[in-house]
């Protein structure tokens, strides 16, 4: 029998578009009986790519289908090239042609590409339809399939179409992680360090404690993580859907690391992307956050003992990261608004002049 732990997220509006987040092992055995605890629907869509298909989304078909829950499976092209408006007007042309109507359920089985892709179809299809996040990384159980922000990628910037359209349920299998290489576990583990650093400190010890231990996915100690970072989240989207101030606390480490990605093409992966931006926000904290020396270099240690990054590569400009933050309108009117941290477990945000910003680029570069 499969244990779970279950998250409430609350979304305090005028109609109740609060759901639960289910952490456990083995617990994909139970979507059929969350689905039809959801209501009725008409038609059901699983929607993932062409590497997760066999791994995950064929079998949970067929486990679908023996409790008469019948579905249609629909594949997307694998990683973030695939992250356009082209591929949700395909995705939305199928659904069509395959008569889902307002009464519909998608189901985004995959990692962030394929949740983001997901979530923004059901949000424009028909003026919105539900849908279900059943994340299959490690960064996209601890980050992308939380909060309802939903978009894709322009050629300037990423996720600058999108909506944000809340999920129905959440449903985070750990027993799918054993089909990620080590290098997609600890991308994921930026996203949980993110989490300790900006509001959990008791979560920062389990990670200072456990080290590179909780790569191993049979770490017993791993659902107790991913359920912790997942609350984090929850509890600063509970106070701020919409970004409009409190929950730009979770963009510790993207400023830099967004930017970072399109400076190099996407040649980086987003953790380790956002494992450097941390490291220069982590520097800049002792600048201008007060953070001590002893709490960066703990902070820099635990993201160097997950294997990530802690310095920018060394082909990359402060003049082409000043770029992407333009085009990706993290610059406006000569400011940048950079998450740092007070202490471990305590964000603010810091106003940068963008004269500033480049000059201590330029020092980071440089290391």
């Amino acid at each position: 029998m499969f244990e779970m732990k279950r998250i409430r997220l609350e979304i305090r509006s005028e109609t109740d578009r609060s759901y639960d987040i289910l952490v456990g092992r083995g617990i994909l055995d139970s979507l059929h009986s969350e689905i039809h605890r959801l209501g009725s629907f008409s038609s059901f869509g699983l929607v993932t790519d062409e590497v997760v298909r066999p791994l995950v989304a064929e079998p949970l078909q067929n486990q679908l289908q023996s409790n008469s829950i019948d579905t249609t499976l629909i594949a997307l092209p694998p990683g973030e090239s695939a992250k356009t408006i082209g591929t949700v007007l395909d995705l939305c042309q199928q659904l069509l042609s395959q008569g889902f109507d307002r009464r519909s359920l998608l189901l985004a089985i995959g990692g962030g590409v394929v949740g983001d892709i997901t979530g923004f179809a059901a949000a424009i299809y028909m003026r919105g339809i539900p849908y279900i996040q059943v994340p299959t990384t490690l960064l996209a159980q601890v980050d992308s399939s939380l909060g309802g922000k939903t978009g894709v990628d322009l050629p300037s910037g990423k996720n600058l179409l999108g909506a944000f359209h809340q999920p129905r349920l959440v449903l985070s299998d750990l027993d799918v992680l054993t089909s990620l290489s080590s290098d997609a576990r600890r991308d994921g583990f930026a996203e949980v360090i993110k989490a300790a650093l900006i509001e959990d400190p008791e979560l920062f010890s389990i990670l200072e404690n456990e080290g590179a231990d909780l790569l191993d996915t049979s770490n017993p100690l791993l659902e107790t993580i991913i359920a912790k970072a997942c609350a984090v989240k929850c509890r600063v989207v509970n106070r701020d859907e919409r970004e409009s101030g409190l929950r730009r606390i979770l963009n510790f480490g993207h400023t830099l690391g967004h930017a970072l990605e399109a400076a190099t093409n996407y040649n980086i992966t987003h953790g380790h992307a956002v494992a450097a931006g941390m490291a220069v926000a982590i520097r800049f904290s002792q600048r201008w956050a007060g953070l001590t020396k002893d709490a960066a270099d703990r902070a820099l240690a635990l993201i160097r003992n997950l294997g990530l990054p802690t310095e920018l590569p060394g082909d990359i400009h402060s003049e082409s990261l000043l770029s992407a933050l333009e085009k990706d309108k993290k610059i406006q009117a000569g400011i940048c608004h950079f998450v740092l941290i007070a202490n471990i477990g305590q964000a603010v945000i810091h106003s940068l002049p963008v004269e500033e910003l480049q000059r201590r680029l330029e020092e980071e570069v440089s290391l």
